[in-house]
């Protein structure tokens, strides 16, 4: 009887071990990237969300992420924009703090050797000082710059345009890689050649058939794969990449009596639907056209105006300046972001930005009354930095 009891007692089991808890949602890296991939693009947000831990920053700092974000996001924000002049350049944040980004970050490089032509894609193109010798692609927030050298131009070269392509989703290139389109202009003829990082070589030169103008000086527009050039005498150049179809060069029509009712007040920009669109401020009635080039059910593009924003209210305190200020319009349209959503628009009060869908005004830069009556300020232009990295040089 005792070994029985001895035996039953050895075959009382020991309790069972309570159950392993369940993994949090946040512990599975997918499902926190998901989470991550939806906070605001903003530069500062992304910055505090790499300061949680050490786990979220690795996250957030994979180049596949940053693809999947441009790719979800679309529209990177606008973190500010350069004023330049003869007199130098300097980058202008927007914004509120803690989201204001520090201006110290895009010093520009020596201006008395470089000239900012223009931005996209989050990097910065610039030209050498003289001529058109180089041409330096730089990456303000990560500092990268890659020089390119130029051809020698021929003595007919009368005006020159470049623009920089970065990394469109969908393109199939290596991160970091770049297009840099480049256009010049003289004795009524224009060409064009387009520089890859991926060959480190300039491709074949592709000349307009068309008679035209010398290109102008004003930002450039992307839209699909065709960039976009404003003429001196209110044409468009037209430069198909060749991602659709070969690559060409051909002169565009500006909207029906453009020359006349802007008087050259105009910007290019990519309107709604992924099409050429075209802003001007009338010079009488101080109204802002947004017109799209759309085409019709033959096929045939045509221009149709599809918004006019009064800016009477906004004009009203200019009618009362006097004459001898007014040798540039009250009001010039001076910039159009990436994505077509904001207006840049000069007066002598300052530089104001114009939301286009809410036609909510924001003034972002003052500009001193010298620069309105200054020939050299017809030269001014602005061009907009998008970010479309994290600022990690911040957390260093």
């Amino acid at each position: 009887m005792g070994g029985m009891i001895s035996r039953l007692r050895r075959r009382v089991h020991a309790p069972p071990a309570p159950p392993l808890p369940l993994p949090l949602p946040l512990d599975d890296d997918d499902l926190l990237s998901e989470i991550l991939l939806r906070l605001p693009p903003h530069p500062a947000c992304l910055l505090r969300a790499s300061l949680v831990c050490t786990r979220w920053r690795r996250l957030l700092r994979d180049p596949g992420f940053l693809r999947r974000s441009r790719a979800f996001h679309r529209t990177p924000p606008v973190l500010g924009l350069f004023r330049i002049s003869l007199r130098g350049g300097r980058f202008v944040p927007i914004g509120e703090a803690p989201d204001r980004v520090p201006a110290a970050g895009f010093a520009l490089p020596d201006p008395a050797s470089w000239v900012l032509l223009g931005c996209r894609h989050g990097r910065a193109l610039l030209r050498s000082r003289p001529g058109w010798l180089q041409i330096l692609v730089w990456d303000p927030i990560t500092g990268h710059r890659r020089c390119v050298r130029l051809s020698r131009l021929g003595s007919h070269v009368k005006a020159c345009s470049a623009t920089v392509l970065g990394d469109p989703v969908g393109l199939g290139r290596r991160e970091g890689s770049f297009r840099v389109a480049f256009v010049f202009t003289g004795s009524g003829r224009a060409s064009a050649c387009v520089y890859s990082s991926e060959t480190g070589a300039w491709g074949r030169l592709i000349t307009a058939e068309a008679p035209c103008d010398d290109v102008s000086i004003k930002p450039s527009a992307l839209v699909g794969d065709a960039v976009y050039w404003l003429l001196d005498d209110g044409g468009i150049l037209e430069l198909h990449l060749g991602k659709e179809k070969k690559e060409s060069l051909a002169l565009v029509e500006p909207p029906p009596e453009a020359q006349s009712l802007y008087v050259l007040n105009i910007q290019l920009m990519e309107a709604e639907a992924g099409v050429l669109g075209f802003a001007g401020v009338m010079q009488n009635s101080y109204s802002l056209h947004l017109w799209a080039r759309e085409a019709g059910r033959d096929g045939t593009a045509n221009w149709v105006l599809r918004t006019a924003i009064d800016l009477g209210g906004f004009a009203a305190p200019l009618l009362g300046v006097t004459t001898w200020i007014m040798m540039v319009p009250p009001i010039k349209i001076i910039g159009v972001d990436e994505a077509g959503n904001f207006a840049f628009l000069k007066t002598i009060f300052g530089i104001f930005m114009l939301s286009l869908d809410a036609l909510l005004l924001k003034k972002v830069s003052d500009v001193q009354l010298m620069e309105f009556v200054r020939p050299q300020a017809f030269m001014s232009q602005v061009e907009l930095v998008v970010g479309r990295r994290v600022l990690w040089k911040q957390l260093n």
